[in-house]
């Protein structure tokens, strides 16, 4: 099972995610990706300061993937940024491409893009 968690307002604003991820830790039968925002880069320092070390290569960032796929994006003042609703659909498009079983958010707006097979489950910090 393939299960996904944001960073900006899931991991970074709950205390008890650290158990919960090590509880996963110990499972085999499931694999942990992280879908946030920014650049991966950006991402996997941000892990490192909340003590969560994950495979580089189960870090996917949302700007990466857009402009991976050739999205028009542009900086404003430190933040990348797209059509909104291009934004809005793109983690659910991750999820189709990385067949994600569940993923982890603070924001309810992504749940309509999900595919049918990614559940959506909303964490409030």
């Amino acid at each position: 099972m393939r299960v996904a968690f944001d960073v900006h307002g899931t991991l970074d604003s709950d205390p008890t995610i650290r158990s919960f991820l090590d509880l996963l830790d110990v499972c085999p039968e499931y694999e942990v990706f992280i879908i946030s925002g920014p650049p991966a880069k950006q991402v996997e320092v941000e892990l490192l300061q909340l003590d969560i070390i994950i495979d580089e290569s189960k870090i996917i960032s949302v700007v990466d993937f857009l402009k991976d796929k050739g999205v028009p994006m542009w900086k404003e003042e430190g933040n990348w940024w797209c059509d909104e609703e291009i934004w809005w659909e793109s983690k659910g498009l991750i999820c189709r491409e990385y067949h994600i079983d569940i993923i982890f958010d603070d924001k309810i707006r992504y749940k309509r893009n999900m595919p049918e097979f990614t559940k959506f489950a909303l964490w409030i910090g």
